[in-house]
């Protein structure tokens, strides 16, 4: 099992040595062609322009005689502070990465876990209700019943408090939520390893294998958002069961905060497969003004038109919850798929429609 301390496994940062650095005075002008407010954050760049090392902020270059104890590529951070003198920039610490020492590289089984690419489907398969009470009968894991109960929604009365619920009993904070002492209950990693334990007391092998590949699957995408966390960004992908229907799989994603453009777009991808619907594919992005923008994926034709005729009565639900829809787009057609020479790590993909 990945443990706080395994997850946690990139060396603490140490702060840059910001001793004896003077404050930068900027004027008035300068203060406002940058957009400067008292007490906001900046990060400036080293540079070299010209065999001179300067200081870049919002692509204005400065200069200033602390650049010389940095190197070109530096990051440092000041903080905005205002005075009757005027407005100065003053050198806060930032976190610079220090080396990882062989004692602390990630082990075979991180390694394998952050390449790993996503199998939502295995998780999806066996979350299945149909697969499940199969499973729990094959197991004799009757005592399993109760936490799965805890576990699935029903589909007829899904609401935000329940989705908030199956996000923080997905599997995603376990280690975290027991390092704190504040777990409330199971989680789905919890509970398939409980059944794995089954499984193997009982050498049922294809029940092993199929455990395994989802706790996998869970713990690549514990990972996966702990990355994000640590580019300042947001993203979390898990499975939302359900008792009365096929599972849906759900990732948001929102980018790192930009000084320049504020904060970023919350995306929003679903996923989900029945005998009634087909595939289904949705993605939703969500502006910080509330406003909306999503598009749609229906392999069928008559699932496609049906979502069509009722994109006026969607339009309605959101405004009751101050959500402004200002473009639906619905197609009939296989969301397209990505390369997976794409999604390897160093690869920058565009995902917008």
């Amino acid at each position: 099992m990945l443990g706080p301390e395994q997850l946690n496994f990139v060396a603490k940062p140490n702060p840059i040595f910001l001793e004896g650095l003077v404050a930068i005075r900027v004027s008035e002008q300068m203060a406002k062609d940058l957009g400067l407010r008292d007490n906001q954050v900046i990060r400036g760049v080293i540079e070299n322009r010209g065999d001179l090392l300067k200081l870049i902020l919002n692509n204005r270059e400065i200069d200033w005689p602390g650049s010389k104890r940095f190197k070109p590529g530096d990051r440092i951070d000041f903080r905005v502070e205002g005075s009757v003198y005027g407005r100065s920039l003053k050198p806060v610490p930032s976190a610079q990465p220090s080396p990882v020492s062989p004692s602390m590289a990630p082990s075979a089984r991180l390694l394998s876990l952050i390449y790993r690419p996503d199998q939502a489907m295995v998780t999806a398969q066996l979350l299945q209700p149909a697969s499940l009470s199969g499973l729990l009968t094959q197991l004799a894991a009757s005592d399993q019943t109760q936490q799965l109960s805890q576990l699935m929604q029903s589909m007829g009365r899904l609401s935000p408090e329940m989705i908030k619920n199956a996000l923080v009993h997905s599997g995603l904070f376990g280690e975290f939520l027991l390092s704190g002492q504040s777990h409330t209950g199971p989680d789905l990693k919890q509970w398939l390893r409980g059944l794995l334990r089954f499984a193997m007391a009982q050498s049922q092998t294809q029940a092993v294998v199929e455990l395994e590949a989802a706790i996998d699957n869970l713990e690549s995408r514990q990972l996966d958002s702990l990355q994000a966390q640590l580019n300042r960004e947001l993203s979390y992908s898990f499975t939302l069961p359900f008792v009365d229907a096929n599972p849906v799989e759900v990732q948001f994603e929102r980018g790192p905060y930009d000084s320049e453009h504020g904060e970023a777009d919350w995306v929003i991808n679903l996923h989900t497969e029945s005998q009634e619907l087909g595939q289904l594919w949705l993605k939703t992005t969500l502006r910080p003004d509330n406003s909306l923008e999503m598009i749609m994926w229906a392999e069928r034709a008559a699932v496609a038109q049906l979502a069509r005729t009722a994109t006026s009565e969607l339009e309605y639900e959101l405004q009751s919850f101050g959500l402004q829809l200002n473009k639906i787009t619905v197609l009939n057609a296989t969301r397209p798929g990505l390369d997976p020479a794409l999604s390897s790590p160093g690869h920058v993909v565009d995902v917008r429609t």
